[in-house]
């Protein structure tokens, strides 16, 4: 069989060929361009093995066609050219079982397909009874068929009845109009391609009827093709009037050049060989020059639009280095926009911490009802872009697979939004914003150019609001910290006179004392004397007397309080109740005034001995107390702080106790931090607690809160007990 085949002997030249072998060929390229275009989808590649069983039937029926005897012609169509008519069906089948998502369920009946017409493959090589010797029509040989065979043509036609049912149906059954307009189409094609069976005629019966079956299938692979991909190859009608336009330049080429060789036929069957192939490269010259001329200026024709898209970009690239503020560069990337793709609206959205979304921060032209103003941060689309960073577009999402999972969310984001494209500005995994288009006003399409200038614009856009953003935060930022700079500065002023008030108020209070002790002792003497004899005057001398006393207690407490007290600041052995009490007293007073009331707590005999300074511990006492009593007052109008005493031999523990407001676990964490209050300006410093912290700390002591927002709280105080200490440094 080789040595047949390929014995040239055995073929002659028919121009009837040309045809089928060329369209076969152009079908096998399609087939291809399809499956580059979709490697990851089934039907992708379903609609490639059915080409090429389409091409392995056209270009092998070629080489029937040009033998020169039955036998060579016979050989090619049994091992060959049935080979592709009998696979032809199934893997039509399986494209569109691929196509309507039925492959999973109907693996088994795809596979059984395929044996049964490979069966009837293997039958036609091992028996005379399926195909015998070809006739000869004017076209070339052409098989001729036996009875046997029409158990294949049953079986190629209820495979063909199948796959339509099957596309009807879900023609019928499709919501979404973009997939009816596609599973229209290819059943249409289809319809076109059964034209084809016109072929087998002349294979039953000796009726010389023209074999032009592989026109409808030429038409009806290039439907099939479009309907794949004319959702991602936009730019396909371009490719088509471009090449239509090669066509027809070349022609007014070619057809001269024809010409020139017709009239010129007389002399070159006379000339000689080097005449002949001077003449053939002088016309192979003028192609060249004809190609270098024509071929720029068609290209530039057809990419013009292109150009004016780079030169678009190219000078948005430029303004960008001179614009500034957020505002300016959205206006830039709108404007930029609208005068190249006309979009009937453009939102720009960009994300907003403190709202958890995103905001519309540009303004719609007035007569758009545009439904959406804010998005928010946890939309699942809004997510799944965030990871992508793809632009999508709205016809994509219920045809293209790769956004099946989110294929409901996309409908729902565009319906709400009303737009056709998303554009996300993703850095780095991070969508700082997002960017919707409408339809366009001309209500074209967007192409793939569009798209390639979007994306072009985006990676730009992205990296300008980032820095654009960054900068307003600096600025912020600094704004911030130096109103913080300017509070702590004016805390640390007040903090200074307080410090000097203390100062002063010791000396004030020394020299107060003096004159207070001099009148406390001339009242008791003329007291003590017999010359009072009025009783009247006894009283009154008294009242002078109880006065002074007073006057004298409240100097000494101010004397304790001072910054700089008059009695020593050596650390000593002091009883923590003692401190408590003494705080009580001083300040019982104006506590009792805001009708608040503290209740000591204390059952210890041995008393609750420290190591100390005892101004210092009365410090901390004081300003515990004073925090419980404004935390109570801002809750209710009036309440109870109680303090509570204990210990354990080598711990002393105080409690402070309030039914106030409680704290946030925010507030909680910050509540010893230097500065830091609740309290309203001017009423306080945010310096008490911190002042606690370090004396207690620097007593080898912890203090802690523990509190929830209206439960109150409870300020813990532990100190090493005196004999704990004495015993630590003893051994």
């Amino acid at each position: 069989m080789p040595d047949r085949l390929l014995d040239f002997s055995n073929y002659l030249y028919n121009p009837h060929a040309i045809p089928v072998i060329l369209v076969g060929s152009i079908i096998f390229c399609i087939g291809l361009f399809i499956l580059l275009q979709s490697k990851k989808q089934a039907s992708g590649k379903a609609f490639f093995l059915f080409c090429v069983s389409l091409s392995i039937w056209l270009i092998t029926i070629g080489f029937v066609y040009c033998a020169n005897n039955p036998r060579t012609a016979l050989l090619w169509y049994k091992y060959f050219t049935f080979f592709g008519v009998v696979n032809i069906m199934p893997s039509g089948y399986l494209f569109v079982a691929a196509l309507t998502g039925l492959l999973r369920k109907q693996r088994a009946l795809v596979a059984g397909n395929y044996v049964i017409a490979n069966i009837f493959y293997a039958l036609a090589l091992v028996t005379e009874k399926f195909i015998a010797l070809p006739r000869w029509y004017y076209w070339g040989y052409y098989p001729r068929y036996e009875r046997l065979n029409i158990l294949f043509i049953v079986f190629y036609l209820t495979l063909y009845v199948a796959l339509q049912i099957i596309l009807w149906r879900r023609y019928k059954s499709e919501k979404i109009p973009i997939k009816r307009t596609r599973l229209l189409a290819i059943f249409i094609g289809f319809l076109v391609a059964f034209i084809a069976s016109v072929d087998f005629t002349p294979k039953f019966f000796t009726v010389a009827v023209y074999p032009f079956g592989f026109i409808p299938m030429l038409i009806f692979v290039c439907i099939l093709a479009y309907s794949i991909i004319h959702y991602k190859a936009f730019d396909i009608e371009t490719v088509i009037h471009k090449t239509a336009a090669w066509v027809l330049a070349s022609s007014t080429c070619l057809i001269p050049i024809a010409l020139l060789v017709y009239w010129l036929r007389p002399w070159y069957q006379k000339a000689s060989p080097f005449e002949v192939s001077l003449l053939c490269a002088g016309i192979f010259y003028l192609l060249t020059i004809y190609v270098q001329c024509t071929q720029p200026k068609i290209d530039h024709f057809f990419q013009r639009r292109k150009a004016d898209l780079e030169e678009t970009l190219d000078k948005f690239s430029e303004d960008l280095v001179y614009l500034k503020g957020l505002n300016n560069l959205i206006r830039r990337i709108e404007q930029t926009i609208a005068d190249t793709l006309y979009p009937q609206y453009i939102a720009i959205f960009i994300h907003n911490k403190e709202r958890n979304g995103y905001v519309r921060i540009n303004n719609i032209s007035e007569g758009e009802d545009i439904t959406a103003d804010f998005l928010e941060e946890n939309n699942q689309f809004l997510s799944w872009l965030a990871k992508s960073g793809k632009i999508v577009y709205k016809e994509f999402v219920n045809i293209d697979p790769q956004y099946t999972l989110i294929e409901k969310e996309a409908n729902d984001y565009f319906n709400l939004t009303d737009a056709m494209l998303a554009i996300p500005l993703v850095l780095n995994v991070n969508m700082l914003g997002i960017i919707n288009l409408g339809k366009k006003a001309n209500f074209k399409k967007y192409r793939a150019s569009d798209l390639y200038f979007l994306n072009k614009l985006k990676n730009e856009s992205v990296i300008a609001i980032s820095n654009s953003l960054l900068y307003e935060n600096m600025e912020e930022q600094v704004k911030e910290r130096t109103k913080q700079l300017v509070k702590v500065q004016k805390q640390l002023v007040q903090a200074e006179k307080l410090a000097t008030v203390g100062t002063l108020a010791g000396g004030v209070a020394h020299e107060i004392n003096n004159p207070l002790m001099a009148i406390l002792t001339n009242v008791q003497m003329l007291l003590a004397s017999d010359s009072i004899r009025d009783e009247s005057d006894r009283e009154s001398l008294q009242l002078i007397e109880e006065a002074t006393k007073r006057g004298r207690d409240v100097v000494q407490k101010l004397m304790v309080y001072a910054r700089k007290p008059l009695e020593s600041r050596e650390a000593g052995r002091i009883d923590l109740l003692k401190v408590v009490k003494n705080v009580v007293a001083f300040i019982g007073y104006q506590l009792a005034q805001e009708n608040v009331r503290v209740n000591i707590h204390a059952n210890g005999r041995n008393g609750y001995m420290v190591i100390g300074t005892k101004n210092e511990f009365e410090q901390v006492v004081t300003n515990i107390i004073l925090n419980a009593k404004d935390a109570v007052k801002r809750f209710k109008k009036n309440g109870v702080v109680d303090v509570f005493l204990d210990h354990d031999g080598e711990w002393v523990r105080l409690m402070v106790k309030d039914e106030g407001e409680g704290m946030t676990p925010e507030i909680k964490a910050k509540i010893f931090d230097p500065f830091f209050t609740t309290k309203d300006v001017g009423k306080g410093l945010g310096l008490g607690l911190s002042i606690c912290q370090s004396v207690i700390e620097r007593h080898n002591g912890v203090i802690k809160v523990d509190s929830s927002p209206d439960q109150g709280a409870v300020f813990t105080i532990c100190l090493p007990t005196a004999a704990m200490i004495k015993s630590a440094v003893s051994g």
